[in-house]
């Protein structure tokens, strides 16, 4: 497969906009979007979460931005691992560029360092019939915001090291990062599914979970690559779609 270009060589960059993945959309749709494209904004007025969800931030505090991907020649099986590579980007970033430690991927797409969430991923996709055109890697990215009012479970790399940070710093490191592990996702596919096991919270641990409502236990085995968390129960691997089940984090586990 021909190798893309490395990301960031054109950059949009705005003052407030309702969703970095929308602009994004909107270039795409409009015929004015190219590979490694990337759209930031100090400020997003209905920033997006996992279905539907919304990602709020301080404006001009954290690193906010849509990376726009040719994936002509991708098959739309791979989507997942797309999810995968990005998520490994940002955890390495925290973990080798920032030295922040205990850094861990909360199935499907959040990052964690400890207990507490640092960045949220929305990968979105642009198709023709059945032909994957573009991804959209949103990336959202707690930097220099150091109050997150009522929210106790929310953190950022300048309250891991208690100092401030250059966030223009942040995205040049980071999108070096998803230039090089793009270069691995079009070579082996495996591996970047492979570190984002690695990196994956609570795997291979006792864990608690909810599905229809009801409290039940087993053991994380691993996600897959079409993106299923594989829970042992009763000695038997079982897989589940994102949002059929719901993880129960900081919970004691007693048999």
């Amino acid at each position: 497969m021909e190798q893309k270009l490395t990301f960031g060589e054109t950059m949009i960059e705005l003052h407030e906009i309702d969703s970095t993945n929308n602009y994004a959309m909107y270039l795409i749709n409009e015929g004015m979007a190219e590979h490694g494209m990337v759209v930031t904004s100090e400020y997003q007025s209905k920033g997006k979460g996992q279905l539907g969800n919304i990602w709020t931030a301080d404006k001009g505090k954290n690193l906010l931005c849509s990376v726009i991907v040719d994936t002509k020649g991708f098959e739309l099986s791979d989507r997942f691992l797309l999810n995968c590579m990005t998520c490994v980007a940002v955890a390495e970033l925290l973990m080798q560029d920032y030295n922040i430690p205990n850094v861990s991927i909360k199935w499907p797409n959040d990052i964690y360092a400890g207990n507490k969430k640092i960045a949220g991923i929305l990968i979105e996709n642009n198709l023709r019939g059945r032909q994957w055109i573009y991804a959209i890697l949103g990336i959202g990215l707690n930097v220099n915001q150091t109050d997150f009012g009522k929210l106790k479970t929310a953190t950022s790399i300048a309250l891991e090291l208690d100092e401030e940070i250059n966030l223009k710093d942040v995205m040049h490191k980071l999108l070096s990062r998803i230039s090089v592990l793009f270069q691995h996702f079009q070579k082996d596919e495996d591996a970047v599914w492979e570190d984002y096991n690695a990196y994956l919270m609570l795997k291979n641990e006792a864990i608690y979970f909810v599905k229809n409502q009801e409290k039940r236990k087993g053991i994380l085995l691993r996600v897959n690559k079409c993106g299923e968390i594989e829970i042992e129960m009763n000695g038997k691997p079982k897989q589940f779609k994102h949002k059929e089940i719901e993880l129960l984090l900081n919970e004691s586990f007693d048999f």
